[in-house]
């Protein structure tokens, strides 16, 4: 995989796409089979599609560099749930982009812990989403 694009913007496009199509396709399912049904088998196609997927650049260097990956799948796994939740009582259309407010918790996380520093620019981004939030969440 590491040979399929050298720009990461090419990546983030598909990876839009992707999750455009995740948050679609999780509301249709959650209407016909029910919120906890269609997050465990969501999941569970999501790792028949990406393991064999990724299989080949899989590599063990044992748990004190794999505790971050153990952390952000089990918050990924989990945050889906409550999503699917949220998803089987409101509009996706509310839901999906009030959702996207996790990007202003990881941006404070990586500035915070990882030295990341933010431009003025990017701080108006950001305070934008928070405002687009706001005004989604008034429904």
């Amino acid at each position: 995989m590491s040979g399929w694009t050298s720009d990461w913007r090419v990546s983030v496009a598909v990876a839009v796409v992707f999750w455009g199509l995740w948050g679609f396709f999780s509301k249709v399912a959650i209407t016909r089979l029910g919120w906890p049904t269609a997050t465990m088998i969501g999941w569970a196609a999501g790792v028949v599609v990406v393991g064999p997927f990724l299989a080949s650049e899989f590599r063990w260097t044992g748990l004190a560099n794999a505790w971050p990956a153990l952390i952000y799948g089990a918050s990924g796994a989990l945050g889906a749930v409550f999503l699917f939740k949220a998803l089987a009582q409101g509009p996706a259309s509310v839901v999906l982009p009030l959702s996207e407010g996790w990007v202003v918790v990881a941006v404070l996380l990586a500035t915070i812990f990882l030295g990341e520093r933010l431009s003025w620019s990017q701080m108006v981004g950001l305070a934008m989403l928070l405002i687009g939030v706001g005004l989604l969440a008034r429904e």
